[in-house]
């Protein structure tokens, strides 16, 4: 099975504590865009990186953002 071919648009990197957060935003050969959510943890131990990747499609885009927007306004709530 092939890979797809996909281009990088845009990128933001944020860095906290041990973990690094990539935001990027990616486009497939075939024209879909994505948003590519990588999280970068430091293991000291193994002296190793442990990433998480999460992928979110241009179709599911505002239903995710309402859903974390949503759970972000109630983690502030007092």
């Amino acid at each position: 099975m092939g890979t797809i071919a996909t281009e990088e648009i845009y990128s933001q990197r944020i860095s906290c504590g041990k973990r690094t957060y990539f935001f990027n935003l990616k486009e497939q050969s075939s024209g879909t865009r994505f948003i590519d959510i990588v999280e970068s943890k430091y293991e000291r131990q193994d002296d190793s990186h442990q990433r998480v990747r999460l992928m979110i499609f241009e179709d599911h885009i505002d239903e995710f953002v309402r859903a974390l927007s949503e759970t972000a306004r109630r983690l502030k709530e007092d």
